[in-house]
This record gives structure tokens, sequence and C-alpha cells, in this order.
């Protein structure tokens, strides 16, 4: 595991809260963040690794310093789209570039994955989209009510796509189009390796060691 003291002898027997761990050094020293498990806010998530404060950290980041771009990293199976889209407007407004790289994302996390200033991901991610889900209870207005919304959830999320770049595979295709093919191709689960995604429109590139590291020397200028 890697830690290391934070203004301690490193001689002496120390406290796990007097350590600095993986995340942490990364946030401060590469401004990588990390997005892990459900997008979900609070009062059910209020870690370091959920939507809630991964939207504040790139806020600070952002007003601190606009000009050194931010890596948020997607491990997450989805989850609120309501948190999930807050998060994608602070990304899409953030000062500083947002760079997402994708290690496995599926439904409200791919929105997000496809929201970065530039998208890249693992070569052996999967990403899977789908339909908003959920359980309906209640009378038959209220089933009504439920079902506009998902609806408008449904035609909300599509646009997120394509207003990031998305382009479902289709070349030189109106956006009509394009959302006629992703609201079919959601219908079901719908599986995506690195290279369909791609192609896709969802993200950029496969991730190499250049694409990581190269806020490097503008970071250490920064500081």
């Amino acid at each position: 595991m890697f830690r290391q003291p934070t203004g301690a002898d490193g001689k002496l027997a120390l406290h796990d809260t007097q350590f600095e761990y993986a995340h942490a050094y990364l946030g401060r020293t590469r401004r990588m963040l990390f997005l892990r498990g459900p997008v979900v806010g609070a009062p059910y998530r209020n870690d370091l690794f959920g939507p809630t404060q991964i939207g504040d950290d790139i806020l600070a980041m952002s007003t601190a310093e606009p000009l050194v771009p931010i890596y948020l990293f997607i491990d997450s199976a989805g989850g609120d789209v309501s948190t999930g889209l807050v998060l994608y407007d602070i990304i899409k407004t953030s000062r500083a570039q947002v760079i997402t790289v994708g290690m496995n994302a599926a439904s409200m996390a791919t929105v997000l994955l496809a929201a970065g200033s530039k998208r890249l991901i693992f070569s052996h991610a999967r990403l899977m989209l789908h339909l908003p889900q959920g359980q309906f209870q209640g009378d038959v207005e209220d089933v009504k009510i439920r079902t506009k919304l998902f609806s408008s959830m449904t035609e909300e999320l599509v646009s997120c796509y394509i207003d990031s770049g998305a382009t479902a595979g289709l070349v030189n295709k109106s956006d009509k189009e394009i959302r006629k093919q992703i609201l079919k191709d959601i219908n079901r689960e719908f599986w995506l390796t690195a290279p369909e995604a791609i192609a896709y429109g969802l993200v950029d590139q496969i991730v190499t060691t250049t694409d990581l590291y190269t806020c490097d020397k503008l970071w250490e200028k920064a500081v």
C-alpha cells in the first residue's frame, strides 16, 4: 500500500492519520481524481470517491489553478441521473480542462466519461449504455408522471451524449439521425469495447503514458 508521512519524522511510530495515501498524493501532486462506485449523492455517499466530493474537488482545483488540467478516472456502474447531471455540468463548466479516463463505466458513468474536454480509455475497459431504470409505484396517475419523467431523462441523457461528441458510429449524419440510433442502441444493454467506444464517439483514444502525464511540466511550473 502506498503511503508516506505527512509533516512528521518518518522514523517515528505514526498513526494512520499521519500518512498520505495514494489518492490524496495523486490529487495533490498530479490533480488526479477518482470516481469509484455508485453515482449517488448525500446522504448515501459522502466519501472521497463519490460524485459530491469529486464535484467539490473540480470546483476547487479549477479555481486555484485553471491552466492545469484535471484528470478524472471513472470506475463506476452508474447511479442516480440527477446527481450525475450535476457533476456533468460541473465538468462542462470547469475553467480547468477535465480529462476523463475510462476504466469501466456503465449507465450514468458513461455520460460523465463522454463529458471530458479530452476523453481517454484503458485498452481493456468496457462501457455499457442503457435506458434510465427505476421501479414505478402508486396509482395510474403516479405511473404516468414517472413514465413522463423517465422519457424526459432519456432525451436529456441522449442530448448529453450528442453534445459531448457521440456519433453512434454514424458518419456525416444529422443530430436527429444520431439521436434515433442512440435511442435504438440503448433500448437494451449496449456494451462497447474500448475501440468500439472510440468509433461511437464516447471517447477519443486509448490512454497512453504520455496522455496520463502531460500535465507534469505545467503543474510543476504552476507550483
